[in-house]
């Protein structure tokens, strides 16, 4: 009875998310719903190392796994040593894995966390006043984007996920081989230009 109940009630979801605009992922990770039609990523400055502003479109051309935390969200916390796989194992010139805390966190609490946690490969992004988080209809931690390499938010998943597993790199790694292509695509036509 309970299971017909939940069969139900998830299919229900389904169709929901379809209505919306989402689609669920046929392979990949289950709880991954690709948007459709893509949303253009904000142009919305947000604080990294130093504090410095910052906007997605520093990472243009790359694809972007954008992940919204706070050091105290338990499902963030168990996720990060995933993140910190993903970007030590694909991180580089067509993927950047980007850690955004949603908190009023000093550099120095998400490094000490960083260490805590045992993270080599993740930087530091912060979203102190949310203003970020909100222009990308963030509303539940963690929540994670994947951002093409044209600046669209093509996918997204509310909740934890083991984001270096094989079912997450088959959702990944098509948007990374995508973005490398464009980029040998481009030096192609440089080259042909000269």
């Amino acid at each position: 009875m309970i299971t017909r109940r939940l069969a139900a009630a998830l299919a229900l979801f389904a169709g929901l998310m379809l209505n919306h605009g989402l689609a669920v992922a046929q392979d990949g990770l289950p709880n991954l719903a690709w948007l459709d039609p893509p949303r253009v990523a904000p142009d919305v400055a947000y604080l990294v190392e130093g504090g410095e502003a910052q906007s997605l479109d520093a990472f243009r051309g790359k694809v972007v796994v954008l992940n919204f935390w706070a050091t105290w969200c338990p499902p963030c916390v168990a996720e990060m040593p995933y993140l910190d796989e993903l970007a030590g194992t694909h991180g580089g010139d067509h993927l950047a894995v980007v850690t955004m805390a949603m908190e009023r966190a000093s550099e120095l609490k998400i490094l000490e966390f960083y260490e805590r946690i045992g993270s080599q490969h993740l930087g530091i992004y912060r979203d102190p006043d949310m203003n970020l988080a909100r222009s990308m209809r963030v509303f539940g931690l963690p929540t994670t984007l994947l951002i093409d390499h044209e600046g669209n938010i093509v996918a997204q998943l509310v909740g934890e996920a083991d984001w270096s597993s094989d079912a997450a790199l088959a959702d990944i790694l098509p948007l990374v081989e995508a973005a490398r292509q464009a980029s040998s695509d481009v030096v192609e036509q440089a080259a042909l230009s000269d």
